[in-house]
């Protein structure tokens, strides 16, 4: 596996911890010299069961992507003010489940796959699945989890790694 990043992909969803994903992902970008890739993956209203039963009009779409995409620009906005950082950022907005459409998105082993720990609660995760798991499992590159309230301060390649505990 190259140890080059060439882009790091993170996922964005609004939550606490998407945002502390989306400063880290600025960081490791900056510090790779690497393009962002910031991705929101959404779904109609109401999910994609009930759109194939009966499709919204294409207006209808729109104003929903439209929306998705806003939100995505506002959180990449905000962040890329409060951090003063500018990595070239490629911003994706895709109709699909957050799992698929990141692994997607980070497809190479020189991408960097940045995500933060679930903004959403149990029945979310029962309804749609675990984007985290998904990823985990998938991804063809590194993945970094990020806990929602970590400090981006410090690269995460600069942390000490923690050892094994001593068997006794």
């Amino acid at each position: 596996m190259s140890r080059l990043v060439k882009r790091v992909v993170v996922g964005v969803d609004g939550s606490e911890g998407s945002r502390a994903a989306l400063e880290l992902a600025v960081r490791e970008a900056v510090r790779h010299r690497a393009e962002l890739c910031p991705v929101l993956a959404w779904r109609p209203p109401g999910g994609e069961a009930l759109d194939a039963m009966n499709p919204a009009p294409e207006d209808v779409r729109h104003i929903w992507e439209g929306q998705a995409r806003e939100r995505l620009e506002e959180a990449c906005g905000r962040t890329l003010r409060e951090t003063g950082d500018r990595p070239r950022v490629v911003p994706v907005v895709v109709r699909a489940d957050a799992g698929p459409a990141l692994v997607a998105c980070a497809r190479h082993d020189t991408d960097l796959l940045v995500m933060g720990t679930g903004g959403h609660g149990p029945l979310h995760r029962l309804r749609y699945g675990s984007a985290r798991r998904h990823c985990l499992r998938h991804a063809a590159c590194p993945v970094l989890v990020v806990a929602a309230g970590e400090s981006a301060s410090a690269s995460w390649a600069d942390r000490p790694i923690p050892r094994p505990a001593r068997r006794s």
